[in-house]
């Protein structure tokens, strides 16, 4: 519907001028009237003063018509459009009938945005990825909840109203949209207007980000007799992030706006984040099943990055499909062009744990088959091969072992952890002393710096104190407590370089690790890691620390940061090799077989 003036406009003689505390609305921040002046039309000189009076303020969305019914909201979006980058004008309907009416018309965009896409190989990413974030299509709005009066109509441009107040919150909904204030002067004893609309326009609204992190570049001193980079050498980066799976994110309702929370808005934030930082190894934690088959695998893989994905093993303990979807798991992806897979290991450590189970005495066996079976968690390991060009290695002395892992943690199984831990390094070490190869370790340990199980990865052993509260079944006796690995985690190289004096300051000098890397309003500190063996490999860059004040509130996530973790990367460089290119054996088909009983 059109808005009307109440009264012929010739005979206002006053008009309202209105200065916004930003052109550029924030999802989730307040955009306001700062300034509200009611001025006589004509200027006129020694006029007089307005009569008595109040302002009335209405917001609108800009929203997108009907391809069909141009009078008319869209509701509904063919996604086939968006897929084929057709015409996303002719893709909105303002209802599911009315889409239904048209198909036959419809379908013929569909055949010629094929053949467009077959004669252009660019692709469409960035423009159905525009069309994603443009808030939560079809579900944007109930056509049926709105009336004539919510929607106004300039052209072919809709607008909905969405407040009356001199104040606007946006929200995830008006996400790419521009927003509309209309002001005007309303006589406080008659009511009636006293000037025509002032309308200001602002730009799009935008999502809340963080400031963006770079990678910092190494200038180790104890590095500088190696031979400078040269094209021949084979250098990658590998990424590890805890996502928090939206099944999980109800625990940070205290602190963060649901609306933050919606998965439909993290997603995107997720893979913007990702897709900046352009790593060539991905190690993801809490991909939710359906999230990891319906959004991570395909939008990656457009991107070139081959995937691979291990859910945790509760799924078989449910029943209902809806809970199976709510169940996650580890997700490794890596850029095809840069690498092969040669081999892949799933550790199940439920199952790595009968082991030690039957070590056990046997009146603590049940009890101790429910304590460590009952854990579901898992890793993903690969074996990846350089495809590099220009490399002077052969093919065995360009492969690293990658491994991502999500370990266990509550309260009271501090044995559990250790042996998850230990259980997966000493598998790892069967690989890496076998081939002769680099290894990368990334994953959410839930393990704090300076605790048994970082202890035993950085350190090569851990001297555990046999306490009951820490052992209550008596497990540590039984298990290999100790590698040969030279295991080293990627950030501490900041504490070992020159030129990174403010990274330093968002370490912990005491445990060589960052600050944090997870916070909420329980824990603030650090729980992820990407060790690595430095006999093997050099750290040439890290993706910059956050420090605690660049965080707004109580905690992630938040609107701009969209996990409680924080991501992690580390660019490395294989080191020379030290033998001749001869085969290794075989791999080991089962490296975790017996591997934690000492």
């Amino acid at each position: 519907m059109d808005l009307e003036e109440d009264q012929d406009s010739n005979t206002l003689q006053w008009e309202v001028t209105v200065t916004l505390s930003s052109n550029q609305p924030v999802i989730g921040s307040e955009i306001f009237t700062t300034e509200t002046k009611l001025v006589n039309s004509y200027h006129t000189i020694g006029s007089l003063p307005p009569p008595p009076h109040s302002f009335v303020y209405t917001w609108y969305r800009h929203s997108i018509p009907c391809s069909v019914h141009r009078h008319k909201l869209a509701t509904v979006q063919c996604t086939s459009c968006a897929k084929l980058n057709a015409s996303i004008e002719k893709s909105y309907h303002c209802s599911s009938k009315c889409f239904s009416d048209a198909w036959n018309k419809h379908k013929k965009y569909h055949h010629w945005a094929a053949n467009a896409a077959r004669n252009n190989s660019t692709g469409n990413q960035q423009d159905v990825k525009k069309l994603r974030s443009s808030g939560s299509w079809p579900n944007l709005i109930d056509g049926s909840v709105l009336d004539e009066n919510s929607v106004m109509v300039e052209e072919d441009n809709l607008w909905i109203k969405v407040g009356s107040l001199n104040t606007y919150v946006p929200t995830l909904y008006d996400c790419d949209f521009r927003l509309r204030l209309h002001s005007a002067a309303v006589d406080s004893s008659l009511g009636t207007r006293l000037s025509l609309d002032n309308i200001v326009v602002t730009d799009p609204v935008i999502k809340p980000s963080h400031p963006p992190r770079k990678m910092i570049r190494l200038q180790n001193t104890l590095n500088l007799n190696l031979k400078a980079q040269s094209s021949n050498d084979v250098v990658f980066s590998v990424l590890s992030y805890n996502i928090l799976a939206d099944s999980l994110s109800i625990n940070a309702l205290g602190y963060c706006p649901k609306w933050a929370l919606a998965w439909e808005y993290r997603q995107e934030n997720l893979l913007e984040e990702i897709i900046k930082y352009d790593a060539d190894i991905l190690c993801l934690q809490e991909v939710q099943c359906d999230h990891f088959e319906n959004f991570f695998e395909p939008e990656l893989k457009k991107l070139g990055y081959s995937v691979m994905y291990k859910k945790k093993t509760g799924a078989g303990l449910f029943t209902a499909e809806s809970e199976k979807s709510t169940n996650h798991g580890c997700a490794t992806f890596y850029h095809s062009k840069l690498f092969k897979e040669i081999m892949k290991y799933e550790l199940e450590f439920d199952k790595e744990a009968s082991s030690v189970v039957n070590a056990l005495e046997p009146k603590i066996r049940f009890k101790g088959s429910h304590r460590l079976t009952s854990k579901d968690n898992v890793a993903l390991v690969v074996v990846l091969e350089s495809l590099q060009n220009g490399s002077n290695r052969d093919a065995f002395q360009s492969r690293i072992c990658v491994a991502n892992t999500h370990i266990h943690w509550s309260k009271g199984h501090e044995d559990v952890t250790l042996f998850q831990v230990a259980h997966l390094v000493n598998g790892l070490e069967k690989i890496a002393q076998s081939q002769q190869i680099p290894l990368i370790i990334c994953g959410d340990y839930n393990s704090r710096p300076g605790s048994d199980p970082h202890n035993f990865v950085v350190k090569g052993s851990v001297d555990c104190i046999f306490e009951k509260a820490n052992d209550p079944l008596g497990i540590y006796q039984y298990l290999k407590l100790h590698h040969s690995l030279s295991l080293v985690s990627a950030y501490s190289s900041f504490l070992h370089s020159d030129g990174v004096e403010e990274q330093r300051r968002k370490m912990n000098s005491q445990t060589s690790e960052p600050a944090f890397t997870y916070f909420s309003d329980k824990f603030f500190g650090t729980l992820d890691y990407i060790f690595y063996t430095d006999n093997s490999l050099i750290v040439e860059s890290l993706l910059e620390l956050v420090d605690r004040e660049s965080i707004d509130g109580n905690g992630i996530p938040s609107p701009a940061w969209p996990s409680d973790h924080i991501a992690l990367i580390a660019s490395f460089k294989l080191r020379p090799p030290s033998h001749q290119g001869l085969s290794p054996p075989p791999f080991p088909l089962n490296p975790w077989h017996l591997a934690t009983l000492n």
